[in-house]
């Protein structure tokens, strides 16, 4: 998940997003919850899905989408890895919100509103940040 410390302050210039894999979606939702800020939950299997590879590296690993505070929303990456290892709690969490979302296609970004409502789906776009972001942005302002 990507923490940004603007989520926590008051949005400035200059401030960045922790750029990691943490995957508590618990501690993501409530962030969300207490800085108002729509949660995107990403469903990727960058070791075995070339578009979940794609997604990865063209929009999330981006230093534009972390380091542009246009962009006010979180992001929680639900890793569904074939040769990597992960921890037992990650597994079920993640295969618990699989199941709760009902995924069947990687990548599937799930849009939630700050108080949890799923709003929109994305899969892919083409186009890296800008053109992931006006997708998110049409989803958040529809909700409204």
């Amino acid at each position: 998940m990507l923490f940004c410390l603007a989520a926590l302050t008051p949005i400035e210039p200059g401030l960045s997003c922790d750029i990691s894999d943490d995957t508590n979606f618990a501690r993501s939702a409530e962030l969300a919850k207490n800085t108002s800020r729509p949660l995107l939950l990403a469903f990727i299997g960058t070791d075995w899905s070339i578009s979940s590879l794609k997604l990865d590296r063209e929009v999330f690993d981006q230093a534009e989408l972390v380091d542009n505070t246009k962009y006010n929303f979180l992001l929680c990456k639900l890793h569904f890895y074939q040769t990597q290892e992960r921890a037992p709690e990650t597994i079920r969490q993640n295969e618990e919100l699989a199941t709760k979302y009902n995924i069947q296609d990687f990548p599937t970004v799930i849009v939630l509103s700050p108080d949890g409502r799923e709003i929109g789906r994305l899969g892919y776009i083409p186009g890296g940040v800008k053109a992931f972001a006006a997708a998110v942005n049409a989803i958040t302002t529809r909700s409204r």
